[in-house]
């Protein structure tokens, strides 16, 4: 195109830039109706998924978009279904993927300063490596060229390696012109245009006759070319660290005057990668105030002196994207969603002109509305929704409630705040550090949209046949419902989805109060039994008709053995005219523990959550008595030999709101479901001497520390803090539980 190769050298008097718009009354309402729907989009958070920055991504014909996530592993999120897998590669010997091409079912993988490239079969989960031929090689990006054949851009000898098939041998096609070959992109006359600089030029590649062929100089030498989008006759380029759009007439092979970008040098300092999606352009932005320079020598980028970023900050890309409208001459941002525990960055994209998809991660809050560590959950925005993401399949009624609960001991990030504030009762500390959220971001928003694809009526009515099978009586069934529910949930001290759908709390299983009385109430709707909803003082409760009266059903505190007399179930209004009788059934629920309040450094987590035993109330204050706690749990210290066969059994001074006398129930079991005891005693202090009747054989001991609230209700429950001991010769070597 003789036009391109002469337009090497600009003449002084550019051609001034001008929009065509040559469009008719429908061409301009259908085309403001793209523009309406490009700006939505959905996001799809992983928060299983922790990584760095991402790089470039591709999507394959099943919907997979395929991106390495973290070293040795590769990262798949289905567009269609937001479903999300991790594959482990080990061929990528600790080298991060800085770009992966879907084609022809398999994924070419580049790996930057490595000798070779991968090829990935991810329906076989097998991977081949393949050299690359050149000293000292250096490929981040590729290409599909139009013909049907992929481009590897290898920097230090500035070649292009032409691919026939996935598998095929790379043919080297050296650049005849001076310049670091790093990338390039495939427009509408079949060649790829690829940007050098140094000065700042764009050279074109002819991919079927495998050569370059000419080259076309911007006006401006010092700048450093990205991004390509092709509009009425006209190629976008932008100048990275320079702040401007430069158009060069596709024909014709002249460029236009710069478009100067908004907000350059303020906002963002790097203009780059992007694409053209319905007319306009997006563009990916970073703080680095500075061209990209690459050493050859060491694989690395080259920092210069002097401040590298517009905010004084590490350099990190934006929570947006710059968008530019030719036919308006317009700009605008597509802002990420604001994320609740951190600052969403946008950073890598793709297109195949009906859709777009751009890759990111939410950088955790060092401290309220600051960003930290660039290190943190992965998420896809998609322009259109994953409208094949499925929704529940019937419930798993054999819940593994220890399984769950072994998510959460000591399983707390020591990345996170470990204070929660609640405006309305926990106003935030002065030196909160870390994201402070209820529960993890893109867990809450999946359940919630999964939960609205499920048919509710079909899982609800076959988890409440299922749960109350032989139910002979309502009595019966809304005891199994009750029992149901306290073992399904999770009464989350720390964390809770903040949702009221019931499919959507039974998937999470983790509740507090309110929600679990919507399961209840949804699952006896199912069954047909009268159930209402019914507030308390600082709780709620569920209460249900059956046998001619109304009953309590409070599944979260008690499960199936509900406040009874005579095995009659009370009513609330029973309960609140004598509310110590509740305080005899147990309040599993609130005795957690220890290391479900703590965080993996071992630190509590404050604020917003329930506590230790002792820190909530008797149940009695729900219906209206005078409040009072429970003294904390007695936790066991290591007994001590005193001599002989006698050992001093030990605990922690329990702890009592507002004070008050404390007894401690001491008993020892020659049995490990503590039903044989051997010796019991009540005693003020927090130790006493036992006689051990037997050597060198295991003893179970619970510790119950009671109040006066006895004298309110004398079977008032208080959970045991449990310890074990084997008495063995003084010198015998290990541990034993004595000191």
């Amino acid at each position: 195109m003789e036009g391109f190769a002469a337009s090497q050298t600009p003449s002084s008097g550019r051609v001034a830039f001008r929009f065509r718009k040559a469009i008719d009354a429908d061409g301009e309402e259908a085309f403001l109706k793209r523009q309406a729907m490009a700006t939505r989009t959905w996001v799809y958070r992983h928060d299983e998924i922790l990584t760095g920055r991402p790089f470039g991504f591709d999507v394959d014909g099943e919907g997979w978009l395929w991106e390495g996530c973290g070293r040795d592993r590769l990262t798949g999120h289905n567009l269609r279904t937001a479903a999300c897998v991790q594959i482990p590669v080990p061929q990528m010997g600790q080298r991060p993927v800085y770009q992966a091409i879907a084609w022809e079912g398999k994924l070419v993988l580049t790996l930057g300063d490595a000798p070779f490239y991968l090829v990935f079969d991810p329906a076989k989960r097998t991977c081949v490596r393949r050299e690359i031929p050149a000293a000292r090689p250096i490929v981040w990006y590729g290409k599909k060229a139009s013909n049907g054949k992929v481009i590897l851009f290898e920097r230090t000898e500035s070649k292009a390696l032409v691919l026939d098939g996935p598998d095929a041998e790379p043919r080297p096609v050296a650049c005849p012109f001076e310049g670091q070959l790093a990338g390039g992109w495939s427009r509408s006359d079949g060649y790829l245009y690829c940007p050098l600089s140094d000065p700042a030029r764009i050279v074109r590649f002819d991919p079927v006759k495998e050569r370059f062929i000419d080259e076309n100089r911007s006006p401006f030498a010092g700048a450093t070319l990205a991004g390509s989008h092709e509009q009425d006759g006209i190629l976008y380029l932008w100048d990275t660290a320079g702040g401007r759009l430069l158009p060069l007439v596709f024909e014709q092979g002249t460029w236009l005057d710069p478009i100067p970008a908004p907000d350059h040098g303020r906002v963002y300092g790097f203009m780059g990668g992007g694409f053209g999606f319905q007319g306009r352009i997006y563009i990916c932005l970073s703080t680095f105030a500075h061209p990209s320079r690459l050493d050859l020598e060491t694989g690395t980028c080259v920092l210069p002196e002097g401040p590298l970023t517009v905010d004084g900050r590490p350099p990190r890309f934006l929570d947006r994207f710059l968008v530019f409208d030719p036919r308006t001459q317009s700009f605008d941002y597509l802002v990420a969603p604001e994320q609740p525990d951190g600052v969403p960055l946008l950073c890598y994209s793709w297109t195949d002109g009906e859709r777009f998809a751009i890759t990111g991660v939410v950088i955790p809050f060092a401290a309220p509305g600051e960003p930290g560590q660039v290190f943190g959950p992965w998420f896809v925005l998609q322009s259109e929704p994953a409208g094949e993401e499925p929704g529940f399949e019937l419930p798993d009624v054999a819940f593994d409630r220890e399984a769950h609960l072994a998510r959460y001991r000591r399983r707390y990030g020591a990345s996170r705040s470990l204070y929660l504030p609640h405006e309305a009762h926990s106003p935030a500390i002065v030196n909160m550090q870390g994201p402070a959220t209820d529960y993890p971001p893109g867990r809450a928003a999946e359940i919630v949209r999964r939960a609205e694809k499920t048919d509710a009526n079909a899982y609800l009515s076959h988890l409440a046949e299922v749960v109350t099978r032989d139910a002979g009586t309502d009595a019966e069934a809304v005891k199994r419902v009750a029992g149901y529910v306290h073992q399904a949930l999770y009464y989350n001290p720390i964390q809770i989805p903040h949702t009221s759908d019931p499919v959507a709390i039974l998937e999470s299983h983790d509740a507090r109060c309110g929600q679990g009385v919507a399961v209840t109430l949804a699952l006896l709707k199912a069954l047909g039994i009268p159930a209402r909803r019914v507030p308390l003082s600082h709780h709620v409760v569920a209460e249900a008709t059956y046998d001619g009266g109304d009953h309590i059903v409070d599944a979260m505190f008690f499960g199936a053995d509900q406040p009874h007399h005579d095995g009659c179930v009370l009513s609330v209004e029973a309960l609140k005219a004598d509310p110590h009788v509740a305080d005899a059934f147990p309040q599993a629920c609130f005795a957690y523990d220890p290391e479900l309040l703590e965080s993996t450094d071992g630190f509590w987590v404050l604020g917003y959550v329930f506590g230790i035993w002792g820190s909530e109330p008797y149940y009695s204050y729900y219906l209206g008595a005078e409040k009072e706690h429970p003294p904390t749990l007695p936790l066991a210290l290591p007994a001590r030999r005193v001599d002989g066969h006698r050992v001093c059994l030990n605990w922690a001074r329990s702890l009592k709101m507002g004070g008050g006398a404390v007894e401690y129930d001491v008993r020892v079991y020659s049995d490990r479901a503590c039903t044989e005891a051997v010796f019991h005693a009540t005693t003020e202090e927090t130790s006493v001497v036992y006689e051990v009747e037997e050597p060198n054989r295991m003893y179970f001991v619970e510790k119950r520390a009671m109040d006066g609230h006895r004298e309110k209700n004398p079977d008032t429950w208080y959970p045991a803090a449990r310890s074990n001991f084997v008495l063995v010769p003084e010198d015998q070597y290990g541990w034993y539980g004595v000191v």
